[in-house]
């Protein structure tokens, strides 16, 4: 008994020191590196969002020769350049920033980043501010009643949608339509969903905001028409296969995984504790030695 208390006792002797030292290295805090403001120089800390940002719409929004050519051939009207561009001075007719630059979603700029996080809009209404047309679309929508915004489906840096595919998108909220379509004699032909819900605009680049689709996401009849015709007044004589039967949901038994951006704080605790049993079971490994030891050195009974 008296050697099994021994060995406990030295096994407390290497856990209680490695304890505490778990416990202030995980309370301590990395030196704090003096701030210094990138205000109107975001590339410096975020050179892959820079680089998507240049080859987008936003980027190009001045830049882009059709933008140049029809500009010009209007005038050269300052309003185009409320949306175009992040500055413009009349009085020498340059730009003082070139496409729609981070101010214009990450706004207002704080001077204290990256100690203090960059504001930013990720509402549909800065959206709208210059797609007026779409924005217009998008509110009579059942996205707008199910909270999804622009930026659910739109990059906003490369200002391409978050898939390569239309439905492939679409198929990570509408997972049993999509299951089903993949079945339909339209998905045979080729067509996607952007094919019909988001038809293409009458008046594409001639309205305010120039919209190119319409984002109502409601299927048109003049849709149905491009492909159908003359099949309206007789449907039979067209499609006479029998519905096509809801085959089951691959994706049922997939459960949706809450993903945060900003990682959890660990428990001081938890590494103290993981040290201890660590500590604790290394001083019963050695226990027998140093056992010996103090027998040799004439400290405990034979």
């Amino acid at each position: 008994m008296k050697g099994l208390m021994t060995r406990f006792t030295i096994g407390a002797v290497f856990a209680l020191p490695l304890m505490l030292l778990s416990f202030a290295l995980a309370q301590a805090k990395p030196p704090t590196q003096p701030v210094t403001s990138v205000k109107g120089n975001c590339q410096v800390c975020h050179e892959e969002f820079q680089k998507a940002w240049e080859a987008g719409a936003h980027g190009r929004a001045t830049v882009d020769p059709k933008f140049k050519t029809a500009w010009e051939a209007q005038g050269s009207p300052e309003k185009c350049l409320a949306c175009h561009t992040s500055g413009y001075d009349s009085n020498t007719g340059a730009y003082e920033a070139e496409g729609v630059t981070c101010e214009a979603c990450h706004s207002p700029v704080t001077d204290n980043h990256p100690a203090e996080p960059m504001p930013t809009d990720r509402s549909a209404s800065a959206c709208g501010k210059c797609h007026t047309e779409t924005f217009f679309d998008w509110q009579v929508s059942a996205h707008r009643k199910n909270d999804l915004t622009c930026v659910g489906c739109h990059d906003p840096h490369a200002t391409k949608l978050k898939a390569d595919d239309p439905s492939t998108l679409c198929a990570t909220c509408h997972r049993e339509r999509s299951s089903n379509f993949a079945h339909t004699q339209h998905s045979q032909q080729g067509l996607t969903c952007a094919d019909c819900h988001l038809g293409q605009m009458a008046d594409a680049f001639n309205g305010e905001g120039h919209a190119v689709r319409d984002h109502s996401f409601n299927v048109r009849l003049s849709t149905c028409n491009e492909c159908h015709a003359y099949q309206m007044h007789d449907p039979a004589s067209v499609h006479t296969d029998q519905p096509t039967p809801q085959p089951p949901d691959a994706m049922a038994a997939v459960e949706t995984m809450g993903v945060s951006a900003e990682p959890q704080p660990v428990s001081p605790v938890g590494f103290a504790v993981i040290s201890g049993l660590l500590g604790f079971g290394a001083g019963l490994v050695v226990a027998p030695w140093i056992e010996r030891w103090y027998r040799r050195m004439g400290r405990f009974d034979k």
